[in-house]
């Protein structure tokens, strides 16, 4: 009976233990401390927090970037700013868009003339910049940058609109007048122009040339014409009046009916070289001295973009 009872007194002191143990750890289960978190303190980097049972950790703000947030341009060297400038008055597009190179006209000659080459210096990945209204300002003269036409097509009538420069466009700004009396942007096959217009300076001759399979059926002849026809010449119409009316003849002239700017443009429009670096643009004015000048180059907001003497 004393080792029933001695037995029966354990029994009930390790079931007391048990249910404090139970009732403890499951709180701890229930409300872990690491569960609850008190911030202390935040900055710009991050934040710090607490558990409990008092460790710490910090945790880095993510990175937010706004949609559409551009990126902030570098800052512009002391060194860069022209004299008489100041920060405030350099445009965004100062150093993108630069005075590459001047030519004045320094002889008397009728048919001479100026050149102001302006270069694009910006990651093609970059935006495209708008150059129409700009203004070039040398120490006699100003002249307004005009418009132009960036993809002439000789089927139809295309009117000239902004010069938009991508990264790596170069234009050529002449003094005298044009024989177009247009502006351009040059292309594969804008060549074919100087076949009805005296280009000063030529327009470049590097038109597709006509691959053999097109043409490889036709006389002879026929082909050995067509292979002389290099850069972006038409067909003479001494040689086409010279074929005879036979089958081969007539099918000789009916291949070079199709040898046109318009059936180059047409074939070649959609090619990812197609259009060219090069800008062209006639003013019909002289601002440039003969010896020696300034060349000032401001946006359509008046502000600096570049300077080049010479």
């Amino acid at each position: 009976m004393a080792n029933f009872i001695k037995l029966l007194i354990i029994i009930l002191i390790a079931i007391g233990i048990i249910f404090f143990f139970v009732t403890q750890t499951s709180d701890f289960f229930q409300d872990s401390p690491r569960e609850k978190i008190t911030k202390t303190s935040q900055d710009s980097k991050g934040t710090y927090f607490t558990w409990r049972d008092g460790i710490s950790f910090w945790k880095p703000t993510p990175a937010e970037f706004p949609a559409n947030k551009e990126e902030k341009p570098p800052e512009i060297s002391e060194h860069l700013i022209p004299d008489g400038f100041t920060r405030e008055q350099l445009s965004p597009y100062f150093l993108k868009i630069q005075v590459s190179s001047v030519s004045p006209n320094r002889s008397q000659n009728i048919s001479s003339y100026s050149t102001i080459r302006l270069g694009s210096y910006f990651s093609s990945n970059d935006k495209e910049i708008n150059i129409t209204n700009w203004r070039i300002k040398s120490n006699r003269h100003e002249i307004v940058i005009p418009k132009a036409i960036r993809i002439y097509n000789p089927l139809v009538w295309e009117s000239e609109k902004d010069i938009v420069l991508s990264g790596g466009n170069y234009v050529y700004i002449y003094s005298h007048k044009s024989v177009f009396n247009r502006n351009l942007r040059l292309n594969k096959c804008i060549g074919y122009l100087e076949n009805t217009y005296n280009f000063i300076p030529s327009l470049p001759q590097n038109c597709p040339s006509i691959p053999r399979s097109e043409f490889n059926y036709l006389s002879g002849e026929c082909q050995s014409y067509i292979f002389s026809l290099r850069g972006c010449k038409l067909p003479e119409s001494s040689f086409y009046n010279t074929l005879p009316g036979t089958d081969a003849g007539n099918d000789c002239r009916a291949f070079l009916n199709t040898i046109s700017h318009g059936s180059c443009f047409k074939k070649h429009r959609y090619d990812v070289d197609f259009l060219s670096n090069e800008w062209r643009v006639w003013i019909d004015m002289d601002i440039l001295d003969s010896e020696h000048d300034k060349i000032l180059l401001y946006d359509k907001e008046g502000l600096l973009v570049d300077e080049y003497s010479y």
